[in-house]
């Protein structure tokens, strides 16, 4: 267990948190990046028969997805994953896990030759080194439960363009992760799989920079992301579909 001091206010919310799992029955969900817009849907989704533990950088937004999940489910934990040395103060705490959707991510923009060593630095430790040490803090809850890891990964990886070098490879490296964890956990009932959108209708495809912008004709609904994530979830106990590719049914 790390000795590093938590705020007042996120010590107060972790404690809810354990109140929370403690008080229910209900399987419990961890779900990083829950303020964002594929976040939102999938802790709406996965609220309606589980306790969804919202994890994300801003209270406010978290509290707009609690409230979007309605009479669901949702308890709401501020935390910042980028401070990679808070993750295990805080989330070795949690009594019970039987899911964890790693769905943080950033997607800035650059190309090999813009992009500097703290934007390197930036996406990797979001898309990459947070989610790995998260998933290590909480494998031995969900050892315990035989429960399940999904990663978010993304389409990137396999459609790599100039501009967004930096965020597919956080995502190729993100696939590894997920590939060495399944071999490593095989034997212990831990499921790990990668659901892995195309372009989704999600502030992260409005790009705010200098390079052409080259939006898809066509895009995923957010809400069918979160029916995919649910797809893995509820994936019958002798099987894990290892990758879900989820593409536009029509691609340009």
């Amino acid at each position: 267990m790390t000795h590093t001091q938590l705020s007042e206010e996120t010590t107060r919310a972790l404690d809810d948190v354990v109140a929370a799992i403690e008080a229910t029955d209900l399987p419990v969900a961890v779900l990083t990046g829950a303020s964002g817009g594929m976040g939102r849907e999938i802790a709406a989704d996965l609220s309606k028969d589980r306790l969804v533990v919202a994890v994300g950088r801003d209270r406010g937004r978290l509290a707009e997805a609690a409230e979007r999940a309605g009479a669901g489910g949702v308890v709401i934990l501020p935390c910042e994953l980028g401070e990679l040395e808070a993750i295990d103060a805080v989330f070795s705490r949690l009594p019970r896990v039987d899911a964890l959707v790693n769905a943080a991510a950033i997607a800035p923009r650059a190309t090999v030759e813009d992009a500097s060593v703290a934007d390197w630095q930036d996406m990797l430790n979001t898309n990459v080194v947070a989610p790995a040490e998260l998933t290590r803090v909480l494998l031995p809850r969900l050892r315990e439960s035989e429960g399940i890891v999904v990663f978010i990964g993304s389409g990137a990886s396999r459609a790599v363009t100039p501009y967004n070098v930096t965020y597919a490879a956080s995502k190729h490296a993100l696939q590894a992760v997920a590939d060495g964890l399944r071999k490593q956990v095989a034997d212990d009932g831990v499921r790990v799989s990668t659901v892995s959108p195309g372009p989704t209708d999600t502030p992260m495809v409005q790009w705010d920079d200098d390079y052409p912008k080259a939006a898809p004709r066509r895009l995923i609904e957010p809400e069918t992301v979160a029916r995919s994530v649910r797809h893995v979830i509820d994936a019958p106990a002798d099987t894990q579909l290892a990758e879900v590719w989820v593409r536009p049914r029509v691609e340009a």
